[in-house]
């Protein structure tokens, strides 16, 4: 034990006295410079590839549904729908908070729609026994462990069964925009989260609308119609 202590004091006294001579404290100034330059360059290549995420448009949607690998295939439809037969009208209105820019991408959104032939979307509040889509807005900030991807809307049906007499099956879905972010008041995004309100799920195909990251696509693919006819036969 004596020894090793020895060898310690030795060791420390030789670095001591390196420290003393110029060339060591060059030598350390250059690894200090230099190792300081390589930890910018690595927050920087960091950065660039959190900047270059691409924006999700509902990360966490509603649907369970896997995505469609299939590009020429159906639009799945969320699981919630499954074996229940619909109506394909609705009645559609906003919650009092809504700006009139989102309720212009909605509108949109729902004429777009209705030019399908598919689906009828009404203006009005509608029945406990009708279908209806209720349009707002809500604010949720992307958390450290979020970061990377944007939830710029949800949307989703809310499928209500009424057994009897009186039996009746019908959809209270809703849509909303994420106002923390500017970028999802846009005609894409609202078309997307009424997508969902109306049954259809996330898809793997790029040019459908209900793809799950957002790329400005406001036209419903051939796959997306089809998902559409298979709740709305």
């Amino acid at each position: 034990m004596k020894h090793k202590g020895l060898i310690w004091i030795i060791m420390i006294a030789v670095v001591l006295f390196l420290a003393t001579k110029p060339d060591f404290q060059t030598a350390s100034k250059k690894l200090y410079v230099d190792s300081k330059q390589e930890i910018s360059k690595a927050i920087a290549n960091i950065n660039a590839r959190q900047a270059s995420n691409e924006i999700s448009v509902n990360p966490q949607s509603n649907s369970s549904s896997s995505l469609n690998a299939n590009t020429n295939g159906t639009t799945p439809t969320e699981d919630v729908i499954h074996g229940h037969k619909l109506s394909n009208v609705y009645y559609y209105h906003f919650a009092d908070n809504t700006p009139q820019d989102v309720r212009k991408m909605f509108l949109s959104a729902v004429n777009i729609y209705n030019q399908t032939g598919l689906v009828k979307l009404i203006a009005g509040a509608g029945t406990q026994q009708q279908n209806q889509i209720k349009f707002s807005i809500y604010d949720k900030k992307m958390t450290s462990s979020q970061r990377g991807t944007i939830e710029l809307g949800l949307g989703g049906p809310e499928v209500i069964q009424q057994s009897g007499v009186n039996a009746y099956t019908v959809n209270h879905a809703s849509a909303s925009l994420n106002m923390q972010y500017i970028g999802s008041i846009r005609l894409s995004v609202a078309v997307h989260e009424l997508g969902h309100a109306l049954g259809l799920a996330h898809s793997g195909n790029r040019n459908s609308v209900m793809y799950p990251v957002d790329q400005g696509r406001t036209t419903l693919s051939k796959g997306d119609l089809a998902g559409l006819k298979t709740i709305y036969k």
